[in-house]
């Protein structure tokens, strides 16, 4: 029996000795595995180009991820077996699991296990590695999740919109660096539009004349161009990751079973979107760190997480069961609005809304976190105005009904993270995502971690910060809003408070860069207002 870790042997100074074994690849000697492969069958060699992942993490363990490339460039059917092993030292002299799994070429080389055992306590960092016969994946860290009477302070970061061609995954590099329990991935982790990259670099080959990828082969490309860059997998390899889609898995502005309402964003297609969509979502299950699709909801995606006392986080998928957009799917910045945008259509589908009325009211953690790929809060280009309707604002009266329902039932603490409009905002959320509606709420936005923000190319400060205030003035429910800069952002969930920080980086303009602090707030236990600590 393995021997229980040392108590003085806290976590922090455990992800800190963990640092320079994250940073290799498979440095340490393979001697267990080694041992080990003479009663398995294991692939004779192989090279795990796209790192390492987990996912999912448990009180007693998380579900792990790699890929062989050899197989995932076989054509043919075919499989080959790896060693996985746990340990709870980053020089894996104690491993304490360990096994085998198989990865298939039908599944683009990739291979993942769910690891859970009672020899893994909750609330505390272990190391993780695959291997071959002769050769070994990177070591990779995950967090196990802190038991439900657990007060500690939770620390949850979050990102969204890297886009390939138009820039170096800078902030992931520092996100990798970062001491959080929890990476939660709100949407558009990658791109189906090709795009003019910033340098030859950059560019990404994978999609047809057409600019989109579409098949099946093609969406296993981008996915494998995305994870080579260093910085994200260097990441994947720090801390465990949930993740949600928003479009740009797929194709931009899809509802439902079909593409946008408005005009294609695509030209002649090569194959139907019905085929296309259902390519991207296969892709998304094979590379991404999530449970293999099973069942008739084989492609669900929402899902909770319980993080000690305080916190739970509802992830939530607002794309796979939502109504057509209104209005012909258009943003638009003069005239009236849309006659249809508060009219009944649904945004969540009917079970998942169910699950989300139900679930969040009978938690009694804290704060209630939702993981939203789009803002509840109102943007408007002028007052009353949404800039656009695939989000929320065109999915009103949904939106009132749920949070109406959350006020009704007495939820305090609320509060959602989002990613999609690539700029920084922190705000108040009321029940009509406006101050015309109820108090009900806050709402924490990321900025991209590449793809270009809302502002034009080549705007000064000056012109930026213009742009900034008007924008707050006609959303008067906004208490910050930046435009400029990339990053991610970290949510720290405490007993009398909630604090998050807006955390930027210099450029995403060549592979190195510097830390920024963008901003840092807070919200009181009790009271649903945004305030500016920094």
């Amino acid at each position: 029996m393995t021997a229980p870790p040392s108590p003085g042997l806290t976590r922090r100074r455990l992800l800190v000795a963990g640092g320079a074994a994250l940073a290799g690849s498979g440095a340490y000697p393979l001697t267990s595995v080694a041992a080990r492969a003479r009663r398995s069958p294991l692939a004779r060699a192989g090279r795990f180009g796209s790192g390492v992942a987990a996912g999912l993490p448990t009180e007693r363990g998380a579900l792990l991820w790699t890929r062989l490339d050899e197989l995932g460039e076989r054509t043919a059917p075919g499989r080959e077996r790896l060693r996985w092993e746990v340990a709870d030292d980053p020089g894996f002299g104690r491993v304490l699991l360990d096994g085998v799994v198989d990865a298939s070429s039908l599944r683009d080389g990739t291979a993942r296990v769910q690891v859970a055992s009672p020899r893994l306590e909750p609330g505390r960092p272990y190391w993780y590695r695959f291997a071959t016969r002769t050769t070994s994946s990177r070591i990779g860290r995950f967090t196990t999740l802190r038991p439900a009477d657990s007060a500690e302070p939770v620390r949850i970061a979050f990102f969204s919109c890297q886009r390939y061609e138009h820039g170096w995954f800078t902030p992931q590099a520092l996100l990798a660096r970062d001491d959080v329990d929890l990476v939660v991935s709100l949407g558009d982790y990658l791109y189906e539009e090709d795009a003019t990259p910033i340098s030859p670099e950059r560019r990404d080959i994978s999609g047809l004349p057409n600019g989109h990828v579409e098949t099946l082969a093609q969406f296993r490309a981008r996915h494998r161009t995305y994870r080579s860059d260093e910085r994200l997998q260097d990441m994947h390899a720090a801390h465990a990751v949930v993740s949600i889609w928003d479009d740009c898995e797929v194709e931009g502005n899809w509802a439902g079973e079909g593409p946008s309402s408005g005009p294609s964003p695509v030209g002649e297609r090569a194959v139907p979107f019905a085929e296309k969509r259902r390519n991207g979502i296969l892709a998304y299950f094979e590379w991404m760190p999530v449970p293999r699709p099973r069942g008739v909801d084989r492609f669900k995606v929402y899902r909770s997480l319980r993080l000690g006392r305080h916190a739970e986080l509802f992830l939530l998928d607002t794309r796979q069961y939502r109504d057509p957009q209104p209005c012909g799917d258009v943003s638009f910045d003069s005239g009236p609005p849309c006659a249809t945008v508060d009219a009944p259509r649904k945004r969540l589908g009917d079970a998942q809304k169910a699950w989300l009325k139900d679930r969040v009211p009978a938690s009694d953690a804290t704060w209630k976190v939702l993981g939203n790929a789009q803002m509840m809060m109102a943007l408007d280009v002028a007052p009353g105005l949404p800039s656009q309707v695939d989000d929320w604002a065109g999915y009103g009266a949904e939106r009132r009904e749920v949070l109406e329902h959350f006020r009704a039932r007495g939820v305090r603490n609320l509060t959602s993270i989002v990613g999609d409009v690539h700029s920084y905002f922190a705000g108040d959320l009321h029940t009509t995502g406006r101050i015309d509606g109820r108090r009900v709420g806050t709402e924490f936005v990321g900025a991209s971690v590449s793809h270009r923000s809302l502002t034009l190319p080549g705007l000064s400060k000056d012109q930026s910060d213009l742009i900034t205030g008007n924008l707050t003035l006609t959303n008067p429910h906004l208490r910050f809003a930046d435009f400029r800069r990339h990053g991610y952002a970290v949510l720290e969930a405490r007993a009398q408070e909630l604090r998050v920080d807006f955390k930027g980086v210099s450029t995403v303009r060549s592979p190195t860069a510097d830390p920024v602090a963008v901003a840092s707030f807070r919200v009181a236990d009790g009271r649903p207002v945004v305030e500016r600590t920094a």
